[in-house]
């Protein structure tokens, strides 16, 4: 029963991954409100990084989709089911709205190089989605914001 509840416990969440690769937290430090404002600031970087203006509809979705994903311990979160319903509560849209605007919010980013300049973010996007869907969209960004190589790059990007 020990060795079961050992491989149990070794499951890490993002939440996880978030502190343990951020220099700035630590589990006996972090509470709900710092976390909460570091994930904003470091999903608003990765966001300006892409070019996606704050004024677009989908970035606070996007926004608030992200903090969702990391904070879920359960490690999975269906988009259809538990991440739309809830952002749509929140902003007394429909779902099928909100995954419109998140959508939306991607496309010119995605799909026009002419006022791209290669970067680390750009390139992780564009060399791991094609043509992507919302999840893997949530997925990869949720990946990059609790990577360790984006905590050591996103104080380069704050200055830009």
């Amino acid at each position: 029963m020990d060795c079961l509840d050992t491989y149990l416990n070794m499951h890490l969440s993002y939440k996880d991954y978030y502190i343990m690769n951020n220099d700035y937290l630590t589990k006996e430090n972090v509470t709900p409100e710092l976390l909460y404002y570091n994930i904003n600031s470091d999903v608003e970087i990765l966001l300006n990084r892409l070019c996606i203006s704050p004024s677009k509809q989908g970035y606070k979705y996007w926004k608030d989709a992200i903090y969702l994903t990391i904070l879920n311990n359960a490690g999975y979160m269906s988009i259809c089911k538990e991440i739309y319903p809830n952002i749509a509560k929140k902003y007394n849209k429909t779902a099928i709205s909100v995954e419109r605007a998140m959508r939306v919010c991607f496309e010119s980013v995605l799909y026009d190089n002419s006022k791209r300049e290669p970067d680390y973010i750009f390139t992780y996007m564009k060399n791991y989605l094609l043509y992507p869907h919302n999840s893997e969209l949530l997925a990869k960004l949720t990946e990059l914001v609790v990577s360790k190589e984006f905590q050591k790059i996103k104080s380069s990007f704050k200055s830009v």
